[in-house]
């Protein structure tokens, strides 16, 4: 593993259902110290009040950067909100709107909840929220990829070898 130009703890960040703790699974076996955020979540008591409409619970993004603050040694943290937590690079994985609708149903999500997710990816929601934080944001289109490829091009963006990555290279706008 080479990673010793990282300074900073990498965001793996990404709509619900677009792989991203499938693909911390595989980082984890190369030896890469992958923090669970739903996890922390849970072990830190941080969720707030239920939304039973859209089936999440608020977190208050605040106290949840002050908990991962309290934290050393991760290499990456992976969850649909890490990049509200100030890290860097953000990498935002993607996937396309039909085959993420495949996803979520496989996992007999709610249709609310689908939709809901479809439109947020769409939309770019993830993408936007990071660029509010950083500029250093990577996008990988995840829709044709294995678990192993994904994980690869996130190694490889942690290495700097961000060309392929940029942003602005995943456009759902014909699928809509």
């Amino acid at each position: 593993m080479n990673y010793s130009s990282q300074i900073m703890t990498t965001a793996l960040t990404g709509t619900p259902g677009v792989g991203k703790t499938t693909v911390a699974k595989y980082l984890r076996e190369k030896g890469y110290k992958v923090l669970d955020l739903n996890t922390f979540i849970d072990e830190k008591g941080l969720r707030g009040k239920r939304d039973e409409l859209r089936q999440s619970d608020e977190i208050d993004i605040s106290n949840l950067r002050n908990q991962i603050s309290k934290t050393s040694g991760h290499d990456i943290i992976e969850g649909h909100l890490s990049h509200h937590l100030d890290l860097s690079p953000v990498i935002v994985l993607r996937c396309s709107p039909k085959e993420l609708r495949k996803r979520m149903a496989s996992k007999d999500w709610p249709q609310r909840k689908i939709e809901e997710n479809i439109q947020a990816e769409i939309l770019d929601v993830i993408l936007i929220e990071s660029l509010e934080y950083t500029e250093d944001v990577y996008e990988i289109d995840t829709t044709k990829m294995d678990p192993e490829e994904v994980s690869e091009a996130v190694i490889e963006i942690m290495n700097n070898k961000v060309d392929n990555y940029s942003i602005g290279q995943v456009d759902w706008s014909d699928e809509f």
